[in-house]
């Protein structure tokens, strides 16, 4: 009586040969963005705001428009006029793929889907588009789908970035701390958008104690008005 034999066929199955890449992992702070001065958390950015807009300002409210976006303060700009708060387009996208763990592409579209184009009222927060070229940033328009307005030959250093309007244009922003007076007073200025641009507002820690105190002293004299 013959054995019979096994044989072992070989594992013919191949891996699976549609497999997704591994996206380039982004750091914010590896990023080639421009060196200045930016919030370091939510609170350094609330207490810029409420300095130039003060305390009560309509900020602070969802149903008012223009709520600080607390995910994104690396990403604060300051404060345009009308007390509408600006961001940096190119750093929110970079912090969100970074705090995500998303490629910058990914963050891109989930930021234009989900973010920028949001209407939250009349102090909705705008999204600048960064000068890329800022010593020639001349070259830069000639990429530009829409018509450029605003832009003034002589003073790219104060030039921060561009807003795209509804109607297609685009506007450019500048640093109003860098522009010289003839220039902010100029015709050619008034459409233009002028930044207050941030910086970091000391935390008043006696103004703060004062303030508790106050309040604790206020909690005290109605506790002991109760008891009479």
């Amino acid at each position: 009586m013959s054995e019979s034999k096994t044989s072992l066929k070989p594992n013919t199955s191949q891996p699976n040969e549609i497999q997704e890449e591994e996206h380039a992992k982004v750091v914010f702070d590896e990023m080639d963005f421009p060196k200045r001065e930016r919030p370091k958390s939510l609170s350094e950015l609330l207490r810029f705001c409420k300095n130039r807009l003060g305390k009560n300002a309509e900020f602070g409210y969802w149903d008012k428009g223009g709520f600080p976006n607390c995910t994104y303060y690396k990403a604060f700009l300051g404060i345009l006029g009308d007390g509408i708060l600006a961001y940096n387009a190119d750093e929110m996208i970079a912090q969100c793929a970074e705090e995500c763990d998303m490629s910058y592409e990914d963050a891109m579209e989930a930021l234009d889907y989900n973010t920028f184009c949001c209407y939250m009222g009349p102090k909705t927060p705008k999204h600048i588009t960064p000068v890329k070229f800022p010593d020639n940033p001349e070259e830069e328009f000639k990429e530009m789908d829409g018509a450029l307005i605003t832009y003034i030959p002589g003073c790219d250093n104060a030039l921060v970035g561009f807003m795209e309007t509804a109607e297609g244009e685009w506007v450019c922003v500048y640093n109003k701390k860098l522009l010289p007076e003839i220039v902010k007073e100029s015709k050619y200025m008034r459409r233009a958008l002028l930044l207050d641009p941030y910086e970091k507002i000391p935390f008043d820690r006696k103004a703060m104690k004062k303030k508790i105190q106050e309040a604790k002293a206020k909690k005290a004299k109605k506790k002991a008005k109760r008891k009479k």
